[in-house]
This record gives structure tokens, sequence and C-alpha cells, in this order.
């Protein structure tokens, strides 16, 4: 059964409660102990029906997350397509500018003319590998780098967060070791991340810190958050 399937039947199951419990003379608390437990039943059905609702909200940003990247990927392939077929015409183009000039040297054409096309060939090699390079420097924007990530202190669990994806998901660090003292630890991870600036925060058990070390800066409401920098 899916997730929005559920919250259908547990929306059924709260209109049925509310109906019984709002008719007249209904009192559940003074109907003994099953009126009690219906109630009981009742509030629980509410909680788990808040709790999935927090979910799916949170499952549905994600999922709009993950689809902008897959557009920016695709945009990412037709634009690396294009720029490849470019490419490849221009090749064609140069490789029958070296066979001509080769055969006008071959065959003692005029001198000049000979240096033109050579000097015509440079030119088309350099502008080339001057394109490939921007173009290569482009597409290396759009791949992830993986970033070292660390938080030392007294946690149970410790997840690293960001407006790198919303700040929905994040990335949960590991503990590879405990410290001397047995109390202070070291969580750590590798976070893919594309070039770029990041406000960031960890989340150690359930409450935001900042980074000790890191440049902070404020957001739009207000808040404090390290400041994270990935070079191309």
């Amino acid at each position: 059964m899916s997730a929005k399937e559920k919250l259908a039947m547990l929306n059924t199951v709260k209109e049925r409660r509310v109906t019984a419990l709002t008719q007249e003379g209904y009192t559940p608390y003074k109907s003994g102990a099953p009126g009690i437990v219906d109630v009981r039943l009742y509030q629980q059905a509410v909680e788990s029906q808040k709790r999935m609702s927090t979910k799916l909200a949170e499952a549905n940003q994600h999922m709009t997350f993950l689809e902008r990247r897959l557009e920016e990927a695709n945009k990412d392939l037709q634009d690396a397509s294009a720029f490849l077929k470019k490419v490849a015409m221009e090749f064609g183009t140069t490789s029958r500018l070296v066979e001509s000039t080769a055969a006008a040297v071959r065959f003692g054409v005029d001198p000049e003319e000979t240096v033109a096309r050579l000097v015509r060939l440079c030119d088309r090699l350099e502008a080339l590998e001057a394109t490939v390079q921007d173009q290569r420097a482009e597409f290396s924007k759009r791949v992830p780098r993986m970033v070292p990530i660390a938080w030392v202190g007294v946690a149970n669990e410790v997840k690293f967060m960001g407006d790198f994806d919303g700040w929905n998901k994040g990335f949960e660090l590991s503990c590879g070791n405990i410290d001397s003292d047995g109390v202070i630890r070291t969580f750590e991870g590798e976070v893919p991340l594309l070039p770029g600036r990041y406000r960031v925060k960890f989340l150690v058990d359930g409450g935001w810190r900042l980074a000790s070390d890191w440049p902070t800066e404020n957001d739009e409401l207000g808040e404090t958050n390290s400041v994270l920098v990935v070079n191309p």
C-alpha cells in the first residue's frame, strides 16, 4: 500500500471517529474502558497520520530536488553532445585542410600559398584547442567533488546538512573510532558536492551546530550558517 493510500485510509478512519464522537449523548470517557480505548486509538491514528504526512512532505521535497538534478544532468548531456558534434565537424574541416596543404608541398605549388594554408591551419588548431579547453572547464563544474567532512564532539548521530539539497536529506557521517577519553568522537565522511558556495550546518543528535573553524553568514531569515566553498 502506497503512502497516499495509507493517508486516505487514515482520513476515512478519522472522519468515522469524528462522526461517532460527535453523536448526541456520546461521551467516551463516561462510557467505561472501551470508550477510553477508542479515544486513545483515535489519538494514535491522528499522530500516525501527522508523522506520515511529514514523511510524505519530506519525500516529495526530495523527489523535486532529484527531478531538478536530473533535468540539469540531461541538459549537460545535450550540451556535451552538441559540442562534440561541432568538434567532429571542425576536425573534418581541419583534416581536409591538412591534406590540401600536404599536397601543395608535395607537388611544389606556389610557396606563398602553401605558407598561407599552413598559417590558416595553425589558426584553426589554436582556436579548436581554446574552445575545447573552455568547454572542458565548463563541464568540469558539473562534476561533483568528493569533499571530506568531519565533526568532533560528544554525539551519537551526526548529519551534514545544507542548501546543496534544500536542507532535506543531508549526509550521515560515520564514527570510525572513539578517542582516548571514551566520550569525544570523530564523525567523518566524503560528501559529493558540485563546485560552488554552500550554507551548511551539522545536525547533532537532533540539534543544529555550526562548524567551529568555518566562516559564517546569516540567511534571509537571520539564521546563522557555516559557509563551505567547493573549488572547481
